[in-house]
């Protein structure tokens, strides 16, 4: 594969090209701009605010988000016009059904600590009846949000008789297909790929997790209605001592994934709260596996990062696409910072010169930076640069990731004393779950 062979010159240009370019989609000041002119020519239009939503039937975030919308309307002078779509494309989940087995466990994981309800069920819906939730929505017309939160309701509790009830007039599947095509090419345009999603004046926002993002932009707008606390606020206990329970943190990361990278930080401040270990394990690129990831997941999950990145001070946004030979060139490194306890240390300087700094991850020059830059010495390390004593250790992480049933960095799993989990969760999304559990763990000991 030429992806993973020594970039020559015009690699080299290439990379450079994509990363002045991202520089400029990422600029905060470009962003600040480009939303001020989107809402001049809103008022010169004389539009009114409108969230454009995305639903999902059988999409457990989706079914989390109609219930905050009516809550969104009533704090907000803003409108919300909701669109049926069907599930991702292949290109945008490579994993669909560890995608749909994941978020089931996660929403009902998550809703309790944003006041939300989600049904105590271990079954996804089948093709039949969420056929059937469609159909009833496209042949309410006008659905709202009611709607959808009684059709979820209905379809987790797999009560395909009740939804029938509620069709008024039965749609055929090229209007069923019509519609759903026609708003996924709606969703496509303003450049998503998934259910539960808002778009406001051309930012996505998706699921629960980045709603307080768009509170935030509302609010600046002047739009709230009142001085209420914020529609998405989510519970946490508080802890008055906190105790050593000898816990560990597993981490499977991925040099290539923006959002490992910035779960480092957060990690390595939960670690140091709670006296935990933190084991990193590396794993290859999705893509170095076989998977595909479409333009509009790239791009939204690179702007995305650059907004968590901003929200936490991680410097973020001059980019290098390390994958392939910038990739194994750092993992063949690895094992050599490991023996010498600095893999934490190691693998944060990779990737902030990677996604921060602009540095090119495959140059002798800048893999030599990075070692020194941790107090090692580059002679020891360089007699390892390029060996391959890392891919039967990657091997055995990937089989790892796929039978805790996830499929993309970072996951982090969470496991006591004895080395049992007891809790595993994806994304940098879920630190704040991790030390929930923890929480509740030591609330148990004496």
């Amino acid at each position: 594969c030429s992806e993973t062979m020594i970039p020559n010159p015009v690699k080299w240009l290439e990379l450079e090209l994509k990363r002045i370019l991202m520089g400029i989609l990422l600029d905060t000041e470009r962003d600040k701009r480009a939303k001020k002119k989107r809402e001049q020519k809103r008022s010169r239009e004389g539009r009114n605010h409108v969230i454009y939503y995305f639903h999902q039937v059988d999409d457990p975030y989706s079914h989390l988000c109609a219930q905050v919308i009516p809550l969104v309307k009533e704090n907000y002078e803003i409108e919300v016009e909701s669109y049926l779509v069907p599930p991702p494309t292949k290109e945008a989940a490579p994993q669909p059904d560890l995608l749909m087995r994941h978020s089931l466990d996660d929403a009902k994981s998550i809703a309790p600590y944003y006041g939300l309800e989600f049904p105590l069920v271990n079954d996804l819906p089948n093709n039949e009846i969420t056929r059937i939730a469609q159909s009833a929505l496209i042949s309410l017309k006008d659905y709202t949000s009611e709607d959808l939160i009684k059709i979820g309701n209905l379809l987790w509790k797999n009560n395909l008789s009740g939804i029938e009830e509620i069709i008024t007039s039965m749609p055929n599947d090229d209007v069923i297909d019509d519609v759903l095509s026609s708003n996924s090419q709606l969703r496509k345009k303003f450049g998503h790929y998934l259910g539960g999603i808002f778009v406001y004046e051309g930012e996505c926002y998706w699921g629960i997790d980045r709603l307080p993002l768009l509170e935030k932009r509302l609010k600046k707008l002047g739009l709230r209605k009142n001085d209420g606390p914020d529609v998405v606020e989510r519970k946490s206990e508080e802890m008055k001592e906190v105790k050593k329970l000898d816990l560990e943190i597993d981490v499977l990361w991925s040099a290539r994934s923006p959002y490992s990278y910035l779960a480092m930080k957060p990690l390595s401040d939960l670690a140091k709260k709670y006296h935990l270990n933190l084991n990193y394990k590396i794993i290859l690129p999705m893509v170095m596996r076989g998977m595909k990831v479409s333009l509009e997941k790239r791009t939204y999950i690179t702007k995305d990062c650059k907004r968590i990145a901003d929200q936490n001070g991680i410097p973020f946004g001059n980019i290098v696409d390390p994958l392939g030979y910038a990739v194994e060139r750092c993992y063949s490194l690895y094992p050599f910072a490991k023996r010498h306890g600095k893999e934490e240390k190691y693998l944060w300087a990779f990737a902030e010169s990677v996604w921060a700094n602009g540095k090119h991850g495959y140059l002798e020059k800048n893999l030599k930076n990075i070692i020194e830059s941790i107090g090692l010495s580059w002679n020891d390390a360089k007699k390892e640069l390029d060996s391959e004593n890392w891919k039967n250790v990657v091997e055995k992480n990937k089989e790892t990731l796929f039978k805790l049933g996830k499929w993309g960095p970072p996951t982090i799993i969470l496991k006591n004393k004895e080395g049992k989990e007891e809790l595993v969760v994806w994304g940098q999304d879920r630190i704040w779950l991790i030390e929930e559990r923890i929480k509740m763990m030591q609330t148990c000991v004496n």
